[in-house]
């Protein structure tokens, strides 16, 4: 008997080989659509998993068909079998005996007993004993059907019972099962390609289709488009958000382009000549339409950060002083922080806080200052309407339209004061060029008078007509100042340098104010480097430190004194004009450059403060420069820097350490 039949071979084979490049990979991957390459997966590990879950259950099929293969051979090995074999000994009656038994059994198809194991060479004694211990089961086929074998031995036997069963049963049931197994693999598969496909095409498709769609119109020529939002859930992933991002930054480039129009609005009306007041009152308009605003208005400030008035959009003026408390407050804080503020709402008690992008959508009003200058001049307060909030672009674009704003009325301001300057140069030249004429006929008669040339005068004559000639020399000191103002403003100032020897100009001056320092009890001192060079117009120098040094004595009380200082260097020559005068007031310093300024009220018999003003558009026109400290009640030094006779034209940076530090302490000697 065999107990099993050993096939050799099966499937063999070499495994295939195949060897990819990679820029075919790349072009595969490029050109495969992102479904496919979704759904793909999808697929192979689906008909994977069920592959694996159908071999389970053929296996599990196979372990039964054999279990009832061994319980058979045991219950025929365990009957009447063995009892009848062992009576019987012709070979033929055990066959007939054999096929009774396997028409009654439906699931056996044969049922033999070798004997004569020797003999017939079908078992082998220790096939037997192998038999006689354990059923052994294996595959073979009688006459093309496939069988199972079950080999049950026969107790207190050499024999063993062989029962035969068909496997056409076994191939059904694993026929069915993978049946069904493939079945259930095409039916999953298609429901999670139809759930793939519809999160494709609700999720992600529709959302690209919709953009494509816009983008197609934006590139025709579409500005103001935003998308529409759909119904897909928000906040799952990137793919998910991608619309919802695009509708923002759709609405930020329409915002920002409303924003560009709004500037470019206000620039075209400044360039037009635009009033200010019409200029604010038009940004006003267009900002709060632009972004949506329920109110929009102007708070303008002074100087001292003081409230002057406000305007409105398509209103009028409102005096400062009417303006609520709590809105001034909310004014000057955003001033000082020269950055938007935000706040709840207008109102006595409204929260504010600093701005903040996020924080946009909670505020119900902006104040955004307009810091397009050193000093903010004002603040837009930008207002939402009732009930919503202000958005983040729409403080960019209050931002974007105080700047330009800004610079549009410092523009405005900066041509109005040419203007102004030009009239007044125009105007001073005039009035200079019609007054000198009288004024050098006086000074002709004073002196033929003075002189005796016209006959003689009592001394009550000559002291009237002595007031007369000073007065006509004052009145003429004015008016040549007034023509060089005009010159210097409108860029016309004469000027030829030449190496200077500054210390016989200052010493040529300071005998000149000798007598008028003496009438005030001022004494006057120098210390002069007599080699000091100084690249200069003469007549420009002389008159800048005739200015500093009576400026000096004037400021100067008896007893006190002004020295003058005088050294060169590399870089140059430095003058210095030093006295313990009563100082410039902290808070008149920034005037004392300015024309026509009074540095102190208390003083008596002020000039038209040219001086000063004069002096430093000197100093620069000889490209040098002109810095001063001072401290009120311990004196001013005023130190001028010229360029030297073979040093380059000074620009108006000064050198390293040049005009810096502290007032100095300047005492009586």
């Amino acid at each position: 008997m065999i107990l099993a039949d050993r096939r050799e071979g099966g499937l063999q084979g070499s495994p295939v080989e195949t060897t990819t490049g990679s820029g075919l990979l790349h072009s595969l991957d490029r050109n495969i659509p992102l479904g496919i390459k979704l759904i793909v997966p999808v697929i192979v590990v689906t008909i994977a998993g069920t592959a694996a879950f159908g071999l389970l259950l053929a296996q599990q099929v196979r372990q039964n068909i054999e279990g009832t293969g061994e319980v058979n051979a045991r219950h025929l090995a365990d009957s009447a079998i063995g009892a009848f074999v062992a009576q019987q000994t012709n070979p033929s009656a055990v066959s007939y005996s054999l096929l009774t038994i396997v028409s009654d059994e439906p699931d056996v198809i044969g049922v033999w007993i070798p004997h004569d194991v020797g003999r017939q060479g079908l078992i082998d004694q220790s096939e037997v004993a192998a038999a006689t211990r354990n059923s052994v089961t294996h595959d073979r086929t009688i006459e093309g059907e496939p069988v199972l074998e079950t080999v049950g031995p026969v107790p207190n036997t050499p024999y063993a019972v062989v029962v035969m069963t068909s496997l056409r049963s076994e191939s059904a049931a694993i026929t069915s099962t993978l049946v069904w197994v493939a079945v259930v693999a095409i039916v999953i598969s298609m429901l999670e390609i139809g759930a793939l496909m519809a999160i494709l095409e609700f999720g992600v498709v529709k959302r690209i289709r919709r953009i494509s769609g816009v983008f197609d119109s934006f590139g025709l020529g579409g500005r103001h488009i935003r998308l529409q939002e759909g119904s897909e859930t928000a906040g799952r992933d990137a793919l998910f958000n991608l619309a919802r991002r695009v509708d923002q930054k759709m609405l930020e480039l329409s915002e920002r382009e409303r924003a560009g129009n709004v500037i470019s609005e206000l620039g075209l009306l400044a360039l037009q000549g635009a009033q200010p007041a019409e200029l604010t009152r038009k940004a006003l308009d267009v900002t709060r339409q632009a972004a949506q605003l329920d109110r929009c208005f102007l708070v303008a400030a002074g100087p001292d950060g003081t409230i002057v008035e406000s305007f409105e959009a398509g209103g009028g003026q409102t005096p400062g002083n009417r303006l609520p408390i709590w809105l001034g407050a909310l004014v000057k804080a955003a001033m000082q922080e020269r950055r938007p503020i935000l706040a709840d709402g207008l109102g006595q008690d409204a929260r504010y806080w600093q701005a903040d992008k996020e924080d946009a959508g909670r505020a119900g009003a902006a104040f955004v200052p307009l810091a397009g200058t050193p000093d903010p001049i004002g603040v837009m307060v930008g207002v939402a309407p009732p009930g919503s909030q202000i958005s983040g672009i729409a403080v960019s674009m209050m931002e974007a339209v105080a700047t330009a704003l800004s610079e549009s009325l410092q523009r405005s301001e900066a041509e109005k004061a040419r203007h102004e300057s030009e009239v007044k140069s125009k105007a001073l030249a005039t009035v200079s060029h019609e007054m000198r004429n009288p004024l050098n006929a006086m000074l002709g008669f004073s002196n033929l008078l003075l002189t005796g040339a016209a006959g003689s005068l009592n001394d009550k004559q000559m002291s009237y007509v002595q007031r007369v000639d000073d007065a006509s020399h004052h009145l003429l000191g004015l008016v040549n100042d007034y023509l060089d103002l005009a010159r210097v403003m409108a860029g016309s100032l004469p000027m030829q340098p030449e190496p200077v020897a500054v210390g016989p100009e200052v010493d040529g001056v300071l005998e000149m104010m000798r007598p008028v320092a003496e009438a005030k009890k001022v004494a006057l001192r120098s210390e002069v480097a007599q080699d000091a060079v100084a690249f200069a117009d003469r007549l420009r120098l002389r008159q800048v430190v005739m200015n500093l040094v009576s400026n000096a004595i004037k400021f100067t009380p008896a007893r006190g004194y002004v020295r003058v200082e005088v050294a060169g260097g590399s870089n140059g020559v430095r003058l210095s004009v030093i006295d313990t005068g009563v100082g410039i007031p902290a808070d008149r310093q920034h005037l004392v450059f300015t024309e026509f300024a009074q540095l102190r009220a208390d003083t008596k018999g002020g000039d038209a403060g040219l001086a000063l003003a004069l002096s430093k558009r000197f100093v620069e026109a000889m490209g040098g420069f002109i810095r001063f400290t001072s401290s009120e009640g311990a004196g001013t030094i005023f130190d001028v820097w010229l360029p030297g006779e073979r040093s380059p034209r000074a620009t108006n940076q000064a050198p390293d350490g040049a005009g810096e530090g502290k007032p100095k302490a300047v005492t009586a000697a």
